[in-house]
């Protein structure tokens, strides 16, 4: 009897999913030619939801914001995300075959934001787009789009892409493609 409860706790485990938060990044856009500028936080706390992505919960310090120029980052958080009220907060509310909604709290407002997602091999992603000014934004928005008036030629969006990829692999498929690899390596 013992044998066989540890065989099947050894199973569950191998079964397990691993449900991590891969990257999550927004694209925010800049001049009439709607140029894209990509960035990310360096500080993201994410808690799995039941079966990884239902209930799954995001809070992002918002002076972690990344871009992978250091000067840019400074002017995004004066600007922009040190004027915001509040945590920025998102959870999955409800999952559908193709479509999430999510709920998220960005300047002290709450609202529930439609996304698409895939799924393949264990790997979720999902994008939506947000406007800042659903979330009483026109401030925060007036206040990059002056501090980067020539940088933008004027025009700074309101519109953001929000992407994000959770994992969500067991170790059985790790195996998988661990032995994959190995044979073509031979």
């Amino acid at each position: 009897m013992r044998k066989l409860l540890l065989t099947i706790a050894a199973a569950a485990l191998l079964l397990a999913g691993e449900c991590s938060l891969e990257n999550l990044t927004w694209t925010a856009y800049k001049t009439p030619l709607k140029l894209g500028v990509k960035g990310t936080f360096g500080k993201i706390a994410f808690i799995k939801g039941k079966d990884c992505l239902d209930g799954a919960e995001v809070k992002i310090n918002k002076h972690s914001v990344d871009t992978n120029n250091p000067d840019r980052d400074k002017t995004l958080d004066q600007y922009f995300f040190a004027k915001l009220r509040g945590d920025i907060i998102a959870k999955v509310l409800k999952v559908d075959e193709k479509t999430l909604d999510v709920v998220i709290t960005l300047n002290g407002v709450t609202k529930k934001i439609p996304f698409y997602y895939t799924k393949k091999d264990g790997v979720i992603k999902a994008k939506g787009v947000i406007d800042i000014l659903d979330f009483q934004g026109n401030s925060v928005l007036r206040s990059i789009a002056n501090a980067c008036y020539k940088k933008h030629q004027g025009k700074t969006w309101n519109d953001v892409t929000l992407e994000f990829t959770i994992n969500n692999k067991t170790k059985i498929d790790r195996a998988k493609e661990a032995v994959e690899q190995f044979k073509s390596m031979m």
